[in-house]
């Protein structure tokens, strides 16, 4: 399609998310060239023009930490634990994806994601089982015109059957075929440093228990292949291993001590944190507060569309709430709604490189903007336009989306897609992949992550 070349965005309550800029009640946010150009009043410009007045306008959305190859899997793992997560998902489930499946996953993906006004997804992909694999998971992503980060899995993913070989191929480091996989796909779709589809690195789970010197040597063979960012799983060790690095962002790590949470914060390092999994799973308390609080730049993830859908302001509110319910009858509440959007959209950005990119509408930064209409029985007048967000709204109020300047959502629908049609090609792949899964030899495969990494 083509992309205009200027969109003014007028009349909203428009959230910067800069704290220099603060909130328009009416403003108007100006996109030019896939930039902003401005955010003010009453902005004249020869321009395309999107009614926005009664609605808010924010920053792109950010989901920090997601395996997007999952959105074929929506509900399977729901009332899973972890151990169950873990032997479903990533022994058995991972070897019933063939390219197509994978290309359909990452776009089905990338289309949730902006449906809920998410723009920036870091993709945490561990399903490079083949290179044709790793190939339709990248065309899926760029083909929906998602922004983010592709995080290419340095892993070994079992697509056998044997249970002994399933377990040598986890616990042995990534094989060497990766290294030239993850170059090639890098060197073929994501040659723009700056464009909107980024690559990265995924190091494999194995990561927070491997020795220091052969982690050393693991995130060394991560930074040769030239990432924009290195993502991880982490436990309760806290990383001292790591080189100097543009970004690197570790997800969960919920065990990490106040000492440590400040030696992350001072080296630079995102935490991610994904309420609704953590929560849900029992892998203990949410730390993007405590990281925040100590200066670190926090994000929040979906992590597995399997289990809940993507909706990073619904992972804001819960975090919000858990935080709240800590404190008991509390005079004042101490951490507000604005803080948890803060860490969907400004504080997201900076833990992941991306700050000078997205989070924020402030001149020069990518224009991915995104207008929220509440709905009028529920959520009108609109007193504080990050409470309404967090707690009056889903992804059917986001009534428009701009990635990079180009309209991706508009008047409540996805431009350019055929619905029906990707709802149909849905429901085929999601039935191949379960016939291929109750072909498994469940009973032997069972036990393959038994003990592993504990």
């Amino acid at each position: 399609m083509t992309v205009p070349s200027n969109t003014l965005i007028r009349g909203g309550h428009v959230l910067t998310m800069d704290p220099e800029l603060g909130d328009l009640p009416v403003g108007d946010v100006l996109v030019t060239d896939g930039r902003i150009a401005a955010v003010g009043t009453e902005i004249v410009a020869d321009a395309e023009v999107i009614d926005a007045s009664g609605a808010i306008v924010l920053p792109g959305l950010i989901d920090g930490h997601r395996h997007v190859w999952q959105s074929l899997l929506r509900g399977v793992a729901s009332d899973w634990s972890l151990p169950e997560y873990l032997r479903e998902a990533r022994s058995m489930y991972c070897a019933c994806f063939d390219p197509d499946d994978a290309y359909l996953a990452n776009y089905l993906g990338g289309l949730e994601s902006i449906n809920a006004g998410i723009t920036t997804v870091v993709d945490h992909s561990h399903l490079q089982r083949t290179p044709e694999i790793t190939d339709a998971l990248v065309r899926g992503l760029l083909d929906s015109r998602v922004g983010g980060v592709f995080c290419y899995g340095l892993q070994n993913v079992p697509g056998m059957t044997d249970p002994g070989a399933v377990r040598d191929l986890l616990t042995r480091l990534p094989d060497d075929w990766h290294d030239a996989n993850a170059q090639t796909v890098r060197d073929k779709y994501f040659a723009d440093p700056r464009q909107r589809l980024r690559f990265g690195i995924a190091l494999p789970e194995s990561a927070p228990y491997l020795p220091a010197d052969v982690l050393d040597a693991l995130v060394a063979r991560a930074t040769a292949l030239n990432p924009s960012l290195i993502t991880g799983h982490w436990n309760d060790r806290c990383p001292d291993v790591f080189p100097s690095h543009p970004q690197i962002s570790l997800t969960h790590a919920n065990h990490l001590s106040d000492d440590d949470l400040t030696a992350l914060a001072e080296a630079g390092i995102g935490l991610c944190t994904t309420p609704d999994i953590e929560c849900g799973m029992g892998t203990g308390p949410l730390l993007a507060r405590r990281f925040a609080s100590r200066g670190g730049a926090a994000s929040l993830g979906t992590d597995i569309t399997s289990y809940t859908r993507a909706d990073i302001l619904a992972q804001a509110r819960l975090l919000l709430q858990v935080e709240r319910s800590a404190d008991a009858l509390p005079p004042t509440v101490t951490w507000r709604a604005r803080d948890a959007l803060d860490l969907a959209t400004r504080s997201a950005a900076t833990s992941l490189g991306l700050a000078s990119e997205v989070g924020t509408l402030t001149t020069g930064t990518r224009g991915d903007v995104v207008v929220v209409r509440p709905d009028p029985l529920g959520a009108t007048p609109v007193g504080d336009p990050a409470a309404t967000l967090l707690f009056y709204t889903s992804p059917a109020e986001v009534e428009t989306v701009v990635v990079e300047g180009e309209l991706v959502k508009r008047d409540g629908a996805l431009v350019g897609v055929d619905i029906a049609d990707v709802r149909q090609l849905a429901e085929e792949a999601a039935e191949r992949i379960r016939a291929r899964y109750d072909r498994l030899p469940r009973a032997a495969l069972e036990g393959v992550w038994s003990g592993l990494f504990g």
